[in-house]
């Protein structure tokens, strides 16, 4: 019974982790968005702009798939180690 209890608390620790990891992420993406549209301030043409800064921001898009497995993992991890927990608890 001890065992279902330390891994259930090992899940949500790493759900915890995880979610942390997700929302960096995405604070990182929008940080550097901001980055993208303050450097590009500074061209003229709508057009060119439109063409460095879309450049860019896909590849800042890129990382949002990542960022979405780390929210995806973390509640997952979470509830199943909340879960985990509780049924080890209860049963005792």
């Amino acid at each position: 019974m001890k065992v279902k209890l330390i891994c259930g608390v090992v899940a949500v620790i790493i759900g915890i982790v995880l979610l942390g990891y997700g929302f960096y992420g995405r604070s990182e993406m929008a940080k550097a968005r901001g980055d993208i549209d303050s450097a590009t301030s500074w061209i003229p043409q709508d057009d060119a702009k439109g063409i460095v800064s879309g450049g860019l921001n896909r590849k800042v898009d890129a990382y949002g798939p990542m960022v979405m497995w780390l929210f995806i993992g973390g509640v997952v991890f979470v509830v199943g180690g909340g879960i985990t927990i509780w049924v080890s608890v209860r049963s005792r």
